[in-house]
Order: structure tokens, then C-alpha cells, then sequence
């Protein structure tokens, strides 16, 4: 059903074209030149690569196929993998790793070919078919061509194939059973027209379907004055997706191994709650912000004297040994300030009434916990187990330890705390005093490698050839627990709206299996396992200020995400 989402300071709906092109979805090699790529060896099943986070991947001779590369991971493991390019009239040293052959002019002594793993033939060279060439060995699209004649010492019709759908392809809308041109113009049209309401200085989007991505794009700039555009390797401030990308997926994996229990309570896994009112709160409740728990509590107030000023034995302006919690270049946190927080969730009342209250108290203790049933440090954890595993290395906490800081997108110009720009350090007040580590705000990415991870949920927990949840638990992850008592939410995750659909923050047509999370910096993540679609949108709306509400007074998100529903081809 086809449905008009109005974007309300234009008082225009943007409804389908008038002329769609009811074309076909193409198969993933008709795509010419792509049937022209042949996979001559592949030795011990090298391809599609696998344990990414074991590799650092170096590209020879080939900075196009590089750049295609950096898509799928950005990871540095322990071992090395080269892949070499050659073309034209080059001679081949013998070599080891990934060879890629374009032309068939290449002087090849068959003798050299023995050491490489892996040796794939293209007869083209151009951006298409190496675009496809990297889809094809991280196993986003599968090895089908056969070679057309003797080549290389090869017989003809050689060709290994290999199995796609391992990790995400990139491809056109069509490909996906979109309408390429209403759905590209539909969003071009919101975006450019939310950037000049002032709803956010840049936004980027992303869209897949059916694990192939069909649009990644960037509108705008990192702030108002234009000066540097948005760029796709940039890291955003998750905000409140950190829900459901941080600690969720430990927990789910834990669950899966029976060390944590849905119906165990909040005073089982950590004692220091075992004496108080949270004792007998069941985690399926406290994950479904069904537990009565307060929203939050603003602990950085506590911090204040009357009359403003920071009190003493809790902030200090030079990094000392009590005070090493670094907020800023000259406002540092005393050590124990994190028992407090503990202290005041501990002590914070319930409400009166029971139901849904959303809540991120509990997303503060659940770092703790999966170090306690793990035995590994919680950060590290979920890069060994996780990010790492999906190619998603940019997934982290505290970004500035490792990216410089022109990859990050500025977020709010604190005026009322710790009154810097803030730009690669978390906006959230208390993850911030968590010294940046929370489950319930803090961890940053790249928009390609958050969609990584909702994938991987959209696969039933699979990606890469490795199932990092199983498909049962990702049901129970996302599924409503406590819908009869008017509470739409699944444990972690969110979930559409139950009544009144046309307010909520997906779009209408969203199914009630679709799952996701949005975040107060203007970050959005969601999926449909119905339709296999999959959209992520990341802005800094709050970006000079957070009082900046046009992100939700003007429906881009939903705007957006119904367009694509409205994009299917019928």
C-alpha cells in the first residue's frame, strides 16, 4: 500500500511518481561485464574470505580494489594478506596470497601461479568490474563465470564458484526490487529540503535490501558554516543505538550460552542491588522498559553547587590521580564518581504506576555484568566477539584513541556542562562520567559498519559465514514481550508503535517483525525482516544546540523510511 508522509514545514507529500518503471529486479552477473570474472583457483576454499579479524589486507598495484576493500573491513589483525593486481603487459613474480589477472595479455609463467591461494580472471578493467571483483571475494556476490577459452594454461569453461550473501553486496535499487529513480529522488528530495529547514547541518543515508546495499550517500556539511562536506568514513556519536549495538549483542550471545537468564533478577548477576527495591525485577521486564524504573536521572547535576560552581572532591581542572576521569582538556572526574551513579540508580525510586516507561538505568550495569559472567574486559569483549569478527573495527568506544579527529562528526556545543564543542567524545552527560563506557549511550561508528551489525540481526544472527547469535534467540531478542500490556517494545530493542501509526518514528508501513533503535543525537537504525529492508540515517541534529527539534517536528525519519516502502516494485 502505497502512503504519503508530509515533511511538515513544506506542507508537500511526497508520493510516488506518476511513471514507475515496473522493470525487473536484474540477477546479481547480468550485470555486464560481470559474467566476464572467472575464479581459476581457490585453494583450501580461500574465498570468500573468511575471519576478517584475524587479516590485515594489503593491496597491491590496485588502489581502486583497495578502496572497494575498505567496505568490508577496516581491520589490522595478525596476518597478512596480499592481493596483487596485474594488467596489460606485465610480467607475474611468483608470489602468494590473492592474484587478480585483467586482460590476457600478462606474461605468466603457469609455474608462479602455484604459490597464490587464490586466482581470479577479468577480462575488463574498469570501476564496475573491479567493484564487483571485491564483492566477489568477501563474498557479498557469488563466482559464476567460466573462462570463454584457453588462457593462462587453463582449459576453457574452467571457473570455481563460490557461494554470495556471506556479507553485504552494493548494487543498484533494481537489483533489490526497488524503483531506482522514485527512491534515490524521493530521498535526495527530504534530505536536501530537511538541510535547508535547519533539521541538521549534514545527514547520510543507507539504504539495503536483502543484505545489498543501494544507497549510501551524504547531504550537507559536519556544521553551518559549509566548510566540510559529510563524508561516508566518518564516525558518528550513536547516542541511544548504543542500546542495541552495545551490550545487547553480548548479552544475546550470553543467552545463548545459558549464562544469562531473561527471568533472572536484577539482584542475581550483581549483588550490590540484591538489597534493594530492583532486587525482584525480572530482565525480560528490564529490557522491555516494563520494570517501572525511573527514565533517568541526571547525574551531572549532582556535581553543582547552588550557586553553579562545581563542587569540590568531584571536579577538578588538572588530571591527577583522584581526578582521572578526563571530560575535557581542563575539567577532570574524580575515580569513584562511578559508585555514585551505581548509588543513585541503586536508591532511585520506582515509579507509582506500572507499564512502559522508557528507561536507560539498567543499560549503565550491563557492562559490568557481561565482565562478570565473561571474564573479559567489556570493551575488548565485544571487539574480539563481535565488531571485529563483522569487519566493523570503527564500532568503538572512545573513538579519538584511534581515528583522528577529521573523522568525526561534531555533535552539541555544550554550554551548560562541560562548555566545549564536542566533537569524538560521547554526548550523553552520564556515559561521559562513565568515562566515556556505557550501554546506554557512547559508541560511535562509521553508518556502514552500524548497518553491518543490524544485518547481521536481519540474517537471524548470521554474517560472514559465522553465526554470532542463533536464530532462535534473535527471535526472543526482538519479538514483543509485553504487547497485551500496550507496550510495543521487544528486549532492547524498539519496536513500530501499536496504535496511531502515523506518529511513530518508522515508517507506516513497517512491519510489526521490524526492529531497530533511535538515538537523541539524530541517529536512526532499523530493520524488517519481512521485507528485507534495512535503513540507517545518521545526522548531528543536535549540532549547535539540542533545543534543534525540527528532526521530529518535520517526520524526515519516517518521511524517508516510508519512501522506500513505497519504492517496492509490485
Amino acid at each position: 500500500m502505497i502512503r504519503s508522509l508530509t515533511l511538515a514545514f513544506l506542507g508537500l507529500s511526497f508520493l510516488p511518481a506518476m511513471s514507475r518503471s515496473g522493470s525487473l529486479p536484474v540477477a546479481a552477473d547480468t550485470l555486464a561485464p560481470g559474467a566476464n570474472i572467472v575464479l581459476l583457483k581457490n585453494r583450501h576454499n580461500l574465498l570468500p574470505l573468511q575471519n576478517l579479524d584475524s587479516l590485515t589486507i594489503v593491496y597491491a598495484n590496485d588502489s581502486l580494489l583497495a578502496a572497494f576493500g575498505a567496505r568490508y573491513t577496516e581491520n589490522r589483525g595478525p596476518q597478512e594478506l596480499l592481493i596483487r593486481s596485474v594488467a596489460g603487459k606485465q610480467e607475474l613474480p611468483a608470489g602468494a596470497g590473492i592474484l587478480v589477472i585483467y586482460g590476457d595479455s600478462v606474461a605468466i609463467d603457469t609455474a608462479a601461479l602455484a604459490g597464490y591461494g587464490a586466482v581470479i580472471y577479468s577480462r575488463f578493467r574498469n570501476r564496475q568490474q573491479t567493484d564487483l571483483i571485491s564483492q566477489k571475494i568477501f563474498g557479498g556476490r557469488s563466482f559464476t563465470g567460466t573462462l570463454p577459452d584457453n588462457l593462462y594454461g587453463f582449459s576453457r569453461g574452467t571457473g570455481i564458484f563460490t557461494p554470495g550473501g556471506w556479507r553485504f553486496s552494493f548494487g543498484r535499487p533494481a537489483e533489490a526490487g526497488l524503483d531506482s529513480a522514485y527512491l534515490l529522488g524521493k530521498i535526495d528530495s527530504i534530505a536536501t529540503q530537511a538541510i535547508g529547514s535547519g533539521v541538521a547541518p549534514g545527514i547520510q543515508v543507507l539504504v539495503a535490501r536483502n543484505g545489498r546495499v543501494v544507497m549510501h550517500k551524504t547531504y550537507g556539511y559536519q556544521t553551518y558554516d559549509s566548510l566540510v562536506p559529510v563524508r561516508k568514513d566518518m564516525l558518528y556519536d550513536f547516542a541511544s543505538v548504543t542500546k542495541i549495538t552495545g551490550a545487547l549483542p553480548a548479552l544475546m550471545q550470553l543467552f545463548d550460552q545459558n549464562k544469562f537468564s531473561l527471568d533472572a533478577t536484577m539482584g542475581t548477576y550483581l549483588p550490590y542491588f540484591a538489597k534493594s527495591n530492583k532486587k525482584d525485577l525480572p530482565y525480560r521486564r528490564v529490557l522491555s522498559h516494563n520494570a517501572g524504573l525511573k527514565s533517568w536521572i541526571p547525574y551531572w547535576t549532582t556535581t553543582l553547587k547552588k550557586n553553579g560552581k562545581f563542587k569540590r572532591h568531584t571536579l577538578a581542572p588538572d588530571s591527577t590521580a583522584d581526578y582521572p576521569v578526563k571530560l575535557t582538556d581542563n575539567l577532570y572526574l574524580h575515580k569513584d564518581y562511578r559508585d555514585k551513579i551505581y548509588k543513585m540508580i541503586k536508591k532511585s525510586p520506582l515509579n507509582d504506576k506500572p507499564g512502559y516507561v522508557y528507561s536507560g538505568l539498567s543499560f549503565y550495569l550491563y557492562p559490568e555484568i557481561i565482565e562478570k559472567l565473561t571474564g573479559q574486559d567489556y570493551e575488548q569483549y565485544l571487539k574480539t566477539h563481535i565488531y571485529k569478527p563483522l569487519g566493523a573495527s570503527t564500532l568503538t568506544y572512545n573513538p579519538m584513541r584511534f581515528y583522528p579527529k577529521d573523522r568525526m562528526i561534531p555533535t552539541e556545543v555544550d554550554t551548560f556542562f562541560r562548555k566545549v564543542p564536542l566533537q569524538g567524545v560521547v554526548h550523553d552527560e552520564g556515559a561521559a562520567m562513565m568515562r566515556g563506557v556505557s550501554a546506554n549511550a557512547g559508541l560511535f561508528g562509521t553508518t556502514l559498519d552500524l548497518a553491518k551489525l543490524m544485518q547481521m540481526y536481519l540474517w537471524r544472527g548470521r554474517y560472514g559465514g559465522r553465526q554470532f547469535i542463533s536464530a532462535n534467540t534473535m527471535e526472543i531478542f526482538t519479538a514483543c514481550h509485553y504487547c497485551q500490556e500496550g507496550n510495543r517494545r521487544g528486549l532492547g530493542f524498539d519496536k513500530p508503535v501499536l496504535e496511531d501509526k502515523e506518529k511513530g518514528a518508522t515508517a507506516f508501513d513497517a512491519s510489526r517483525h521490524s526492529f531497530g533503535h533511535s538515538g537523541y543525537t539524530g541517529t536512526f537504525a532499523w530493520a524488517d525482516p519481512d521485507t528485507g529492508i534495512l535503513f540507517v540515517f545518521m545526522s548531528n541534529r543536535v549540532y549547535p544546540t539540542r533545543l534543534n527539534r525540527k528532526l521530529y517536528q518535520l517526520n524526515v525519519r519516517p518521511a524517508m523510511h516510508q519512501a522506500i516502502y513505497d519504492a517496492l516494485l509490485k
